[in-house]
């Protein structure tokens, strides 16, 4: 279904709107949207979130509760990757919205990330 995503991370000039497309599953969900001219989505299935974003520096985030993964920027030869430390996953979604709130530790930071996705 077409939706409108927001994305806030809490910090000044940290919210950002979008117009997307969120696919509810039985199994989790998927939020597809454009921001700033690259292709983003993210994923929720069995635990995981994994966010993506392809454009000017690709990036792939995976989030599990209470575990270390990764984050890696850029593609091939120019990529790199760093830790990201999980300390929580909240999900709410019902048929028409999914909401999202993560706080995890990357790069030394404490970040706070809320993102949600409702029927346009």
């Amino acid at each position: 279904m077409k939706c409108k995503v927001i994305l806030n991370n809490g910090k000044a000039g940290g919210f950002f709107t979008a117009n997307g497309e969120l696919n509810i599953g039985r199994d989790g969900f998927g939020i597809f949207y454009d921001l700033d001219g690259d292709k983003c989505f993210l994923r929720y299935s069995n635990g995981e979130i994994v966010q993506e974003r392809r454009g000017s520096v690709p990036m792939l985030m995976r989030f599990k509760q209470g575990q270390e993964t990764s984050c890696t920027l850029g593609m091939g030869a120019a990529s790199g990757s760093f830790p990201v430390y999980t300390d929580r996953i909240q999900i709410k979604n019902d048929a028409k919205s999914v909401e999202v709130k993560l706080n995890y530790t990357c790069g030394g930071e404490n970040v706070t990330l809320e993102i949600t996705a409702k029927e346009r």
